[in-house]
């Protein structure tokens, strides 16, 4: 569609009759001093009726006739003050009377976002009154706008046929409070104000991965919710392809309560039986992507969707990262087996470590061997221990205590594996990144 032919979103409010709807468009719109009166306002909103009749080349009735009109129809409102010593009549717009007067203007308007807010509430507001009179439902209309403001969204994201990395994991929307220490059972402790954001491992690496000017593809899903949509808006203002982010109509999206100490640990409390985790079935996955991108993350995925992906990127020799957490380890060993023995790499939080040696004792990593190829990487305290089976354990010092991984240094990690280097050298390539922007 060429620039001349483009429609432009005008929005007008006609009287409710038939036959007063016929009056307005002929007494308003079709009136020939309508394009000269309305383009007069200024910023303001106001005109004095002097300065009409002496600078327009219409007649005096013709234009007072026409602020009648606009008077009747509750387009402006009239009144009196005194300029330059002598006492003279003004008009001004009002809400509706804005909308008709940028109708007429040449241009975008001056005051675009004002105006498309203020335009948006009268026009829900008039079509909710509408709906009771006519006893339907309210929520109709709210139904269509979640779907209207969805697809306007999605249409705004980024599409990277050929992503330098591919992420699955889920999304949330976090809740956070910053404390000195974690509360203990029926205590007082004084904490931050709480901020709410988009994010979880994978969101907040997709994030970080993008920014650091990459092609990113996210796959995951969200509730039909204002938190959904939020966690969508973030990523798409930061370049991420989201295109393949599923919209669950029937749940909600992840919340989660994360209290930080003073040390930067966090404690995660998540709510909610009926959230959307990540996506459920292989048939949601953007397989053209995967088989297109440089590395794979896998995150907090059902394991029947994880071992797909995760087979068919071997089939293709596309690097695989696979970060398991503790709630998957809790399922046992021999239910992620199958995505184990796909993987390339292997990640373990300091928590995910801890939970695997108060199940499985002192050979724990023996047991973790015993059923996969991959090189594993376990954070520590201060350092990453990096084991592979043709290798010694190699130990990498490190400046973040925490038993988290940071985006930050996994989004180091991955950029190392997409240049092709040694496992132990994008290690280092993660913790310089960390250190970097701590």
């Amino acid at each position: 569609m060429s620039s001349e032919s483009q429609l432009w979103p005008f929005l007008l409010f006609l009287p409710r009759s038939f036959e007063d709807r016929q009056d307005f468009i002929k007494s308003v719109l079709s009136s020939r001093v309508a394009a000269s009166v309305l383009s007069s306002f200024d910023e303001t909103g106001r005109v004095y009726q002097r300065d009409l009749v002496e600078e327009l080349s219409h007649s005096n009735k013709s234009i007072i006739a026409y602020l009648r009109s606009l008077n009747d129809y509750g387009l402006v409102e009239s009144g009196s003050t005194v300029r330059g010593g002598k006492r003279v009549v003004f008009h001004e717009l009002t809400r509706s009377g804005w909308g008709l007067a940028r109708f007429f203007s040449e241009g975008l308007p001056y005051d675009l976002g004002e105006l498309t807010s203020f335009l948006l509430e009268d026009y829900l507001t008039h079509l909710i009154a509408l709906y009771r009179v006519e006893k339907m439902p309210d929520e109709v209309i709210f139904d269509i706008f979640t779907r209207t403001r969805a697809k306007a969204v999605l249409e705004g994201s980024q599409t990277y046929e050929r992503p330098d990395f591919i992420l699955f994991g889920a999304s949330a929307y976090l809740t956070t409070i910053q404390c000195e220490q974690i509360p203990a059972p029926g205590s007082i402790l004084s904490c931050s104000s709480p901020t709410r954001s988009p994010g979880g491992p994978t969101v907040d690496l997709a994030a970080t991965l993008a920014e650091d000017g990459f092609r990113i593809s996210f796959v995951s899903s969200v509730g039909n919710d204002q938190d959904g949509w939020r966690v969508i808006s973030d990523l798409i203002g930061k370049g991420v392809d989201v295109s393949d982010i599923v919209i669950e109509n029937d749940k909600t999206t992840n919340e989660t309560f994360v209290v930080v100490d003073k040390k930067g640990e966090r404690t995660m409390v998540g709510i909610g039986d009926s959230t959307s985790l990540s996506i459920i079935s292989p048939s949601q996955v953007p397989w053209a992507k995967v088989g297109n991108a440089s590395v794979i993350y896998i995150g907090e995925v059902f394991i029947e969707v994880a071992i797909s992906i995760a087979a068919y990127a071997q089939s293709r020799n596309i690097p695989v990262v696979y970060r398991c957490s503790v709630p998957y380890l809790e399922l046992g060993l021999d239910r992620i087996e199958p995505i184990l023995k796909q993987v390339d790499i292997l990640v373990l939080s300091n928590r995910a470590w801890q939970y695997l040696q108060q199940s499985h004792g002192p050979k724990a990593i023996e047991k973790l061997q015993g059923i996969t190829e991959a090189s594993i990487l376990i954070k520590k305290k201060k350092s990453y221990s990096v084991r592979t089976k043709a290798k010694r354990p190699k130990t990498l010092q490190c400046q973040k205590s925490t038993d988290d991984i940071s985006s930050e240094f996994m989004a180091g990690l991955l950029n190392g594996m997409k240049n092709g280097l040694l496992l132990e050298n994008a290690v280092q390539v993660g913790i310089s990144l960390e250190l970097e922007r701590e």
